[in-house]
């Protein structure tokens, strides 16, 4: 599998950390390109409060893959997050 993950914009710290880790990151407009997420090639997509989904074009197969809240939550525990659903 590859590292891409997709990071919400304004979550700076965690796209700098997870770039810093190798991953490759791809950003989240506010929700207004998670219907353009339609595959399992990312590891995971990271928002800053699960209310960022709140739209019609999210569900639960779209996008299909783990969707992580960072609120509350270190770059360093997010990182650890996406790794652990993946061992």
């Amino acid at each position: 599998m590859s590292n891409k993950v997709v990071v919400e914009n304004t979550l700076t710290p965690f796209i700098d950390h997870l770039k810093s880790l190798g991953y490759d990151v791809y950003t989240l407009y506010k929700n207004s390109n998670i219907e353009n997420i339609t595959s399992d090639e990312y590891k995971a997509i990271v928002v800053s409060g699960l209310d960022v989904l709140g739209t019609s074009g999210a569900t639960h197969k779209n996008p299909p893959v783990p969707i992580i809240e960072a609120s509350g939550r270190t770059p360093e525990e997010v990182h650890s997050i996406i790794e652990s659903k993946y061992k």
